[in-house]
């Protein structure tokens, strides 16, 4: 069992019909600035037709708190604004067993 401060974060974000490509470019340009964030443990991006799921590890909520507020993010939400089908959701899970 990891310690209790891990997080998993699953964001899941779904592109308007034939935005698709763009909406994957978007979450592909803060992948790097995500991964050198303090706290920020993996990020990997997915994607099953036009939805799109990033699949985070934080060391801790308050870390992945401030990750939602730095300029990276806050550019990507002005940037996905014309591109969504509908709000993005941002799930918060603490880990409870780990394969790991």
């Amino acid at each position: 069992m990891k310690s209790k401060t891990d997080l998993i974060v699953i964001a899941t974000a779904k592109a308007k019909p034939g935005k698709e490509a763009a909406l994957a470019a978007a979450l592909a340009d803060v992948a790097a600035p995500t991964r050198a964030q303090p706290g920020a443990v993996s990020w990997a991006l997915f994607r099953a037709g036009a939805t799109l799921v990033a699949l985070e590890r934080w060391s801790s909520r308050d870390l992945h708190d401030k990750h939602l507020q730095g300029p990276h993010v806050q550019a990507l939400m002005g940037r996905m604004a014309d591109l969504l089908a509908e709000p993005p959701s941002i799930v918060e899970h603490d880990i409870v067993v780990d394969g790991a």
